[in-house]
């Protein structure tokens, strides 16, 4: 791994670990103010927006500096996590200002994720492409299961604004990181000097993007495919603090999804050369049964934290091979638009299903929404094997379809 790929893992890494800890102290936030598990549900919800928003970012990814957009991005959030310090510190954080916030600060890390996957297809070779992607994600989802086994016990010894002061540091000093550090090379689109206002040059490079990724039909197939997974594995996700007893607990179900998906990916480089038709519909398939086998065993200790991580170590293959077929499947000059159009595809649904779990939370039961939140899995399963755009890829993860 060269020299900037390593900074830029750095970065992600940081930015990981304080995005991770200061969405689980606003989430406990909330329980312990207000005990609804509508207003929980509301609050990841409103934390999934910002996804939905991505394909606003792509034109400006594909035309301006990454290494800027990197910076201001990571400062803003760190800027905006401290105002939620303050406030907090003073006893004035008052939710709609906390959710407003919270919106901010993420739509701003939002920009953060395209712009790496694009960078990382430049810095990497494409041979190369699953086992960089693998070991970005092996490395940073390392130090999320360290965030989120010891975010409860932080909450309970340290304190909310501890949290959200240091979080606030750490962004802040990862946005200098990639300032003073990160050096990339222009591709052809930052070079090419525009003759147009800039709100024509956006219009432009929308379109342009958009059509490109419009006319790839067979990855937009499989995306609109693991919307399905979305929906409702986040209606479940929005109920896992209010089965918690306390936010010891709670840290335990996200360390086992931290652990189930650093499993995902390292397998997923052992097995890239399975063909897609094979390996997608069946890997699904065991995330649901694990899945639901969690849920339906909740009263055997220690069984539903292993049975909800092996589950995540399907979805962390799936995602894995969903970052590397963009980026094997869309042209370099339109990876930044491409991963923004198509995260925004695979976010679009997401915070409606974590309202939905709240609202249904709120008039069932938990247990009973994290057991129909499985179904989803089985569903992406049916549907790649009646779609014939999916079931005929007999081909590799590294051979473009497109």
């Amino acid at each position: 791994m060269n020299r900037q790929l390593l900074i830029l893992l750095i970065g992600r890494i940081i930015t990981n670990i304080a995005d991770s800890l200061y969405m689980i102290a606003t989430i406990w936030y909330v329980k312990t103010t207000t005990d609804s598990a509508f207003l929980i549900g509301l609050t990841s919800a409103i934390a999934m927006l910002p996804v939905t928003l991505q394909f606003l970012y792509g034109p400006l990814i594909d035309r301006f500096s990454k290494q800027k957009i990197l910076f201001f991005a990571e400062l803003g959030q760190g800027i905006l996590v401290g105002i939620i310090a303050l406030l907090y510190f003073s006893n004035v954080l008052w939710l709609p200002l906390l959710f407003m916030l919270m919106f901010l600060a993420l739509a701003l890390s939002e920009a953060t994720y395209p712009t790496e996957s694009a960078l990382i297809e430049g810095l990497a070779e494409r041979k190369d492409l699953t086992r960089v992607n693998s070991f970005f994600a092996f490395s940073y989802h390392t130090l999320d299961i360290i965030s989120d086994a010891i975010s409860g016990i932080l909450i309970i010894f340290v304190g909310l604004g501890i949290i959200y002061v240091s979080n606030s540091v750490l962004l802040i000093g990862t946005a200098l990181l990639f300032l003073i550090y990160l050096k990339v090379p222009k591709t052809k689109k930052e070079e090419q000097p525009s003759t147009l206002k800039f709100l024509e040059q956006y219009k432009r490079d929308f379109i342009d993007g958009y059509n490109v990724v419009k006319g790839r039909t067979t990855l937009l197939s499989l995306m609109f495919g693991i919307i399905g997974i979305n929906v409702l594995a986040t209606m479940g996700l929005a109920m896992l603090p209010v089965i918690s007893s306390n936010s010891a607990e709670f840290g335990f179900w996200l360390t086992a999804m931290s652990v189930g998906t650093l499993l995902g990916t390292v397998l997923s480089s052992k097995v890239e050369h399975l063909s897609l038709n094979r390996i997608l519909p069946l890997t699904s398939l065991f995330s649901g049964i694990c899945w639901i086998a969690a849920f339906a065993m909740s009263e055997l200790y220690i069984l539903p934290f292993i049975f909800f991580g092996l589950s995540w170590g399907g979805i962390g293959i799936i995602g894995i091979y969903v970052q590397t077929l963009i980026q094997v499947n869309l042209p370099q000059e339109y990876l930044g638009i491409g991963f923004a159009f198509i995260s925004s595809i695979l976010g679009s649904l997401s915070p409606l299903g974590y309202f939905l779990g709240g609202l249904f939370g709120e008039l069932s039961s938990g247990p009973l929404i994290l057991l129909l939140s499985g179904i989803g899995y089985f569903t992406f399963t049916v549907y790649f094997w009646i779609n014939p755009k999916l079931n005929g890829l007999n081909n590799p993860l590294h051979t473009s379809f497109e």
